[in-house]
């Protein structure tokens, strides 16, 4: 039986395990900046480490074919990782809430989770529809200053306030995915800054 709120590590990695744990924690501190904090420049941070973690992808070629290989960090530490999915009522409207994830249910496989619709919207009365994927890339490369070509089909499709909201959310449900404390893990962080501040204080 499948251990809830766990991810299973598979296979031996040591190096792969701790570039992974360098990036969850990079994550943690970045959510716990913008929320406590609202140091709003984090939410880059935010973006880029959610697209290493889950989305990172190399184009080549293999025997002349053009083969997408997938480089995310999950993968590395786990070959078949699984995450919640995304609330039904999140994918049948355009809901906006750091609340993204659906917890009671089964946890699906990486694919299939980033396949999800995260944001649904009209424009000019036709339905626009954004999968995990497409945000978090699209996201990162756009706070980034990337000059790689938009795949949404209006560039304004997601404001900003509402693109902040859902960088959270995704990187809340990841946390609960590979069974991360986030509250434990913000208070400890916050008491290591707290404690280095007061170390550097006593210094002067």
């Amino acid at each position: 039986m499948e251990r809830k709120n766990r991810l299973v590590f598979t296979r031996s990695n040591a190096a792969a395990k701790r570039k992974f744990d360098e990036a969850i924690t990079i994550l943690e501190y970045s959510v716990m900046l913008v929320e406590l904090f609202e140091l709003e420049e984090f939410n880059n941070i935010i973006a880029g480490q959610l697209r290493l973690i889950l989305c990172e992808t190399k184009n080549t070629r293999i025997k002349r074919e053009k083969v997408t290989i997938d480089q995310s960090l999950i993968k590395k530490i786990n070959p078949n990782p699984r995450l919640y999915p995304i609330k039904d009522s999140i994918q049948m409207s355009n809901v906006i809430t750091e609340e993204l994830f659906d917890y009671t249910k089964q946890r699906i496989e990486l694919k299939i989770w980033r396949n999800q619709i995260i944001y649904k919207t009209d424009i000019e009365g036709k339905i626009q529809e954004i999968k995990i994927i497409d945000f978090i890339k699209e996201t990162a490369n756009k706070i980034g200053g990337s000059q790689a070509e938009s795949s949404f089909p209006n560039k304004s499709i997601i404001s900003d306030g509402h693109t902040k909201i859902m960088l959270r959310g995704i990187a809340k449900g990841l946390f609960k995915s590979i069974g991360r404390d986030y509250k434990k893990h913000a208070s400890m962080n916050l008491s290591h800054i707290m404690e280095k501040i007061e170390q550097s204080a006593l210094g002067d």
